[in-house]
This record gives structure tokens, sequence and C-alpha cells, in this order.
């Protein structure tokens, strides 16, 4: 049933056509979780279009699951090793020409934004962070009792970067998301320079934190690494994922890149896992095939530019993104339109507070699922 562009928002509840319950429960990564049953009778995320946790829609590399495949065997039982994960460790650094002792593992990149708020701040020592932003730090702010110091976007959906300086002094950690999710928006390379030099300039105890997990994604001509800052400066450290071009969300490996007493600091004060033997050898695959790498960046900005095309057409704005989601302005509350949109099975993302009543995210998946959600997106706002 087509729902008007006026009653969008007032959809209720969700279909339970859907195997729902209602609400947002649906938007929540076990809600997605796939069986061996659904596998079997090809379908997955419950015959659901999901755009809402900025994972990769076209999946890993053919090398990489070739050699997942060839590295599949009894060595698994022997795992304790650990196999491949040193190697990786060494490729990273050997390709960013930095030591292996400035390259921290992790099984996924949570455990290193955890660590780093655990590790810098305390009751007298806050975070800056931005709002809307990645909120696994605030997060983790909140649940130890350290004050956030969170500094709205601007209109643009930027950082608002010289306010966060501002508030920066004797902070014991400033966030920057860039690209930034979930706005997508970028800072160039002298912005951040300019930045981080302003913060230690008035604030040399204070750690920054550069949160670069959708880099691949980005413009080179607009954005480049912070990691000449890494080297200049100890306490500045540089966080990525390979969840996001590299396609291993279901792997769980993110590395940090910083000063070896920085990143001894962020592993002490938080378990930081153990990188699994597959996952050491996909990872290290996908780092070394930046052919692949620059296809997926090529072919999710064919998408993007298809979907921000079709947006546009119907009215409405979109921030210049960097990444593999969106950040669209519905001039209205996201929950409705995510709960019109689920009820033709496409799921959009959560609220984005202080955003939630103009702005949704929409993750950019395939171009094919992209073809039947800007329909929905067509039919729902239209």
């Amino acid at each position: 049933m087509k729902t008007t562009r006026r009653g969008f928002f007032k959809t209720a509840g969700i279909s339970t056509a859907a195997g729902l319950i209602g609400g947002t429960a649906i938007l929540t990564p076990s809600a997605f979780a796939q069986t061996r049953h659904a596998m079997k009778m090809g379908e997955f995320d419950r015959g659901i279009i999901q755009l809402s946790q900025n994972e990769s829609g076209r999946g890993p590399g053919p090398r990489v699951l070739e050699a997942i495949r060839e590295h599949t065997s009894k060595r698994v039982g022997r795992g304790y090793a650990p196999d491949y994960v040193p190697e990786l460790q060494e490729s990273i650094a050997s390709h960013f020409n930095i030591n292996s002792s400035n390259v921290l593992l992790a099984s996924g990149s949570t455990w290193l934004l955890q660590g780093a708020v655990r590790a810098f701040c305390n009751a007298d020592k806050p975070l800056v962070t931005a709002g809307p932003t990645f909120s696994t730090s605030e997060g983790t702010a909140r649940q130890t009792g350290v004050p956030v110091n969170l500094i709205p976007l601007n209109a643009d959906a930027k950082l608002n970067l010289p306010e966060m300086v501002a508030v920066s002094k004797g902070a014991g950690l400033v966030y920057i998301c860039n690209p930034n999710n979930p706005s997508g928006t970028v800072h160039g390379p002298d912005v951040i320079d300019k930045t981080v030099r302003a913060i230690l300039k008035d604030s040399p105890n204070t750690h920054v934190h550069l949160d670069e997990a959708y880099i691949d994604y980005g413009d080179p001509a607009k954005i480049q690494t912070g990691l000449a800052l890494t080297q200049e400066f100890k306490n500045v450290f540089i966080t990525r994922s390979f969840s996001k071009a590299h396609a291993l969300a279901g792997m769980r490996i993110g590395y940090a890149m910083g000063h070896p007493e920085t990143l001894s600091a962020i592993r002490g004060a938080w378990g930081m896992g153990d990188v699994s033997m597959l996952g050491a050898i996909a990872a290290l695959t996908s780092f070394e095939d930046r052919e692949h790498i620059e296809w997926e960046r090529e072919e999710n900005n064919r998408v993007k530019a298809f979907t921000v095309g079709a947006l546009n057409d119907l009215g409405y704005e979109v921030p210049e993104s960097h990444t593999n989601h969106i950040f669209v302005d519905l001039r209205a509350p996201a929950r409705g339109f995510r709960e019109a949109c689920m009820n033709q099975k496409v799921a959009v993302g959560r609220d984005f507070p202080p955003w939630e009543n103009s702005h949704c995210r929409i993750s950019l998946g395939s171009m094919e699922e992209m073809e039947v959600a800007v329909s929905v997106f067509r039919d729902v706002l239209g």
C-alpha cells in the first residue's frame, strides 16, 4: 500500500510479515543474524534490504574469498599460534612506512575506541566529541563516569572543529571522526593538521583520536590520512576498520596506528580480543589487494550518485558524503520514514540526536539493492 508524503511519518508499527515485533528492534545487528536454514534456502537478512549498518553491499573481493577457502584446513585446530596475525601487522606497517610497533590489532575497532577512553579520560579529564558522530567513545565515557563535552555539528553537517578546539583544554581525549559517521562529511588535511596543532598547543597532555574508518571511500583530493601527525606527536593516534571498504564486518578486525607507548596504554586499559587465523588471512589478503579497494570505492561512488540523484529529484538535500552512507535531510522525523520503508522491507538507519527530527542515515547497498530501495523511497516520499 502506498504511503503518502503527508502521511509517511504517521505510520505506526512494522509489518508482521517481515517477522518483526514492532518498533525498531529489527535494526539491531542480532536481528539480521543468519541461520543455516536461511542460508540453505538462499534467504538473507530475513528478506529485508539492509541499509542501516554501513556494511559493504558487495562483500569481500574474490581474492579474499579464495584465501579463506584455501586456508580453511585442520590447521584451524591449532590456531593459538596465531597464524598470519604478525604478518598482517607487518604488512600494515610496511604499507604506511612505519614500524610494526606503531600498529595495534584488535578484534574490531570498537575495542580500540573503548580502550582509548578508558586509558586517557577520567572524572577530571573529559572526552571532547561531536554530535552526531560515531557514538562508541561517548557511550564508553558515560558508562565510566567521564564528563563529555559534546559539540553539535555545523549547519552543513560538518564537525565544528574550532569549537571542539575551544573546549579541549584539559581534556583527556578529543575524538575526531573523519569522514564523519553519520553525516559522511570530511575535513581536508590542512584543516585537520591545524586543528590538532591548536589542541596540543593549549593542552599538550590531551590525546587526539583520528577515526579513519571510512577513509577508503573518500575522495583523495579532499581527505588524506593524518598519519604524519602520529609520527610527530606522541599522543595522536588513528583507528581504522576492515568492516567497511574491506567488507569484513563479520570477521571483526580493526587496528590503530600511533606511538608504541600510546598503543600500549590503550591495550592495557581494555581487552583488544584476539584476531582469528581466518580473519587475519582475510584481512591480509584484502589489505594487499589495493586494486579491489579502488574498485569498491568507484562502485560505491556510482551507487551513491544514483541514490543521491534520485533523492535530489524528489526535492531532498544530501550533504556531500565520502562514505558508504548518506545523511538525507527529510525535513521530518526519521522515525516515520524508517517505519514506512520497513513496511516495504527496506531497513534504514536509526535516530541520530539531535538531528533525528530532520535527517536519516541510509547505508548504500549494491546497485541492485538501491534500485529497489529508491523505488520504495519514491513511494514513501513522492
